[in-house]
């Protein structure tokens, strides 16, 4: 295998592995995901730095990055750290920043692997996607007969909430939606030769549409929204095909929420609870404290901010980060940093629609499908990270990194110029890599092996039945 290859297959092994295998028995799934993403993390960086060729590739796809955006990245992150290094908590501020220059790491090491792999690489993407969604099926499946035969026999109810597995709150799953379920009926689209495969195919899609039905969460349906209307506009005919299928799999999905959720509990009369959010939404759901909260951070501290993950130094009742992407790095990075994150992605994500239209009028239907699943991805998720956590929590930052990096290596892929990148600019990156691994190590180690005391001796005062508010782990506060 390719060097570029390995550098997908570790990231593609964690998306798989993630929602569907208990990562750390012991600790919360918040906690097991994110031990599991920082061992990633040291795997790729391994590799980028051990590696010549993964090295030299990772060079030259950042070095086909427009030169103002990579000036506005590198001064982003140069404030970042200064940010960082006023914060009252150095150590947390440190591990922050350092997490999220190795994300845009791992974002380069997919795109590598998808200016390798070219069309191959689309499909064994698309088969790990969905092998993701069917293993998470199964679990539902086992979980709904056993609350209604086993629950059934003990008197207990059919409780939707238990249908989510996996996570430690059901929100977090519907990030994975938001940006699996533009993919997941390709195989169905592309590969199916007969009704009968095709029908076969389109089973788990409908489920997941189910599940997004069951779990009421309106970030989600919000984010898909979005994503269908990015497709609408720049998706051409390929693109309104790929919007049929996908409302006819939510009808389906609907459907089977009716029949399987509403229906079938009833008629064997099993009480059931349910995760309806007719009566409250519009409601913001506390959000509005921690946006308050947020512009009061940056209008004290316009320039550098309170400081990477120091909103959740400051407890609050709500939540330890703002649920919106651009109003958290304006806190905690200031304005200055957040308003060129925001440039570089937004320029970026323009660029690619763009390409995306170009891409959907060749006659290569998988290329063309995997262009409008990446788009809808993307949008939706951009649209989420408005209104929840996805640049927060370990699994939606991993699975939004490999989007990234694979709409950035499908966009470079076409490129005929050889990209190189200054030597100066490539060790300067290289060290760069290593302070951030130091800096992920300085602010990990003094909680391995202690993470689950932490939790109980923030619990321990508190009233019985108090959550646990996550950050970088379940308990999210970093000054308790």
């Amino acid at each position: 295998i390719a060097p570029a290859s390995w550098l997908v297959l570790v990231v593609a092994v964690y998306v798989f592995m993630a929602p569907n295998v208990d990562l750390a028995p012991s600790l919360t799934w918040h906690d097991g995901q994110r031990i599991a993403q920082l061992v990633l993390m040291g795997v790729v960086v391994i590799l980028c730095l051990t590696l010549s060729a993964a090295g030299n590739a990772l060079a030259r796809t950042w070095a086909a990055l427009p030169r103002w955006s990579r000036v506005a990245l590198f001064t982003a992150f140069a404030l970042g750290i200064v940010s960082a290094m006023q914060a009252p908590l150095w150590r947390w501020a440190l591990l922050e920043w350092a997490m999220l220059l190795l994300l845009l790491v791992v974002v380069l090491c997919v795109a590598v692997g998808r200016r390798s792999g070219g069309d191959s690489l689309d499909r064994l993407l698309v088969v790990v996607i969905y092998a993701t969604a069917t293993a998470y099926v199964a679990k539902v499946v086992v979980v709904y007969l056993a609350m209604l035969t086993v629950g059934a026999s003990y008197g207990q109810v059919f409780n939707v909430r238990e249908l989510f597995t996996g996570f430690s709150n059901i929100r977090f799953f519907g990030h994975v939606q938001t940006m699996l379920l533009p993919f997941l009926l390709l195989p169905a689209m592309l590969w199916a030769k007969t009704l009968k495969h095709r029908l076969l195919l389109s089973v788990v899609p409908a489920l997941w549409w189910m599940l997004a039905a069951a779990s009421g969460t309106r970030g989600t349906w919000v984010a898909l929204t979005v994503g269908v209307l990015a497709v609408l506009v720049f998706g051409g005919q390929t693109g309104r095909r790929w919007i049929k299928w996908q409302l006819s799999a939510l009808v389906c999905g609907l459907l089977c929420y009716v029949a399987f959720v509403l229906l079938v509990p009833q008629l064997i009369n099993q009480p059931a609870v349910f995760l309806h959010r007719a009566e409250d939404i519009v409601s913001l759901s506390g959000r509005e404290v921690i946006w308050t909260a947020a512009i009061g951070f940056f209008r004290e501290n316009p320039l550098l901010g309170i400081g990477p993950m120091h909103f959740s130094y400051y407890a609050n009742a709500v939540a330890a980060h703002p649920h919106n992407a651009v109003l958290q790095f304006m806190a905690e990075w200031g304005i200055p940093a957040a308003l060129l994150f925001t440039v570089v992605f937004a320029a970026g994500g323009l660029a690619f629609a763009r390409w995306v239209r170009r891409a959907t009028a060749g006659s290569d239907a998988q290329a063309g499908l995997t262009a409008v699943a990446l788009l809808a991805a993307l949008a939706g998720a951009a649209a989420q990270a408005m209104v929840d956590g996805i640049m927060v929590m370990p699994v939606s930052q991993t699975l939004l990194a490999l989007i990234c990096g694979w709409a950035m290596g499908s966009y470079f892929a076409v490129r005929s110029s050889v990209e190189r990148c200054a030597a100066l600019e490539k060790r300067l990156g290289a060290a760069i890599i290593v302070l951030a691994a130091g800096s992920i190590a300085y602010g990990v180690l003094p909680d391995v092996g202690h993470i689950e005391q932490r939790e109980a001796a923030y619990l321990a005062p508190r009233p019985l039945g108090t959550v646990l508010l996550p950050r970088f782990w379940a308990q999210g506060w970093i000054n308790m």
